[in-house]
């Protein structure tokens, strides 16, 4: 394209018969007038586009940089999912697995509570039974001979001072005819936990 310059330092040959110089000269300065303006213009337009350009590929950039974190932010919110979901399923695996060790723990203490309770029970039966022989034992006893008290053997006490026997000699007299006490086989923690109101 032509610069105003150029146009400004066209020289045209002069010839015999041509145009008059100054219409030429003063359209000329016209036309180099409206030309240096329009080639002014054009530059400015030529930078703007260079600078609209320069701006359309800088957001082009952001745009190519905003899709790659969406694609890695959707990636990544997928992974963060996919690893939440795994932690999910292995705690709660593991809540399970503890909910069942404390069941069965559970189940065992129950079945020792029970076993004991058993056994409980039965030396509580046990105890009562003992103690319902020693009850027949000592009622039998109180029934024997060697309870029984009669006037007849008061008679001793009609006898002459010198052959009246002491407490202790009457003791030795009737000693054999008289049955062991059965509260002397029990110890005395035993005699303490029986109940005379239980049957």
């Amino acid at each position: 394209m032509i610069t105003p310059i150029e146009i400004q330092n066209k020289v045209f040959k002069s010839g015999g018969l041509g145009y008059d110089k100054k219409d030429v000269d003063s359209f000329m300065q016209e036309l180099l007038d409206s030309y240096e303006v329009l080639y002014r213009e054009r530059m400015e337009m030529k930078d703007r586009i260079n600078v609209l350009n320069e701006g359309l590929q800088y957001y082009k950039t952001i745009e190519k940089t905003l899709q790659k974190a969406l694609v890695l932010a959707e990636r990544t919110a997928e992974e963060t999912k996919g690893t939440a979901m795994k932690n999910a399923l292995v705690i709660e695996q593991e809540a399970v697995s503890k909910a069942n060790i404390i069941l069965e723990d559970a189940k065992h203490e129950l079945e020792q509570i029970r076993n004991q309770t058993v056994e409980l029970v039965r030396q509580y039966d046990m105890y009562k039974a003992k103690f319902k022989s020693l009850v027949n034992s000592q009622l039998e006893l109180l029934d024997s001979q060697s309870f029984t008290v009669n006037l007849d053997s008061l008679s001793m006490f009609d006898t002459t001072p010198g052959s009246v026997d002491t407490p202790l000699g009457i003791y030795a007299e009737h000693k054999e005819t008289m049955q062991e006490n059965p509260l002397d086989s029990l110890s005395k923690d035993e005699i303490e936990i029986i109940n005379l109101d239980e049957e």
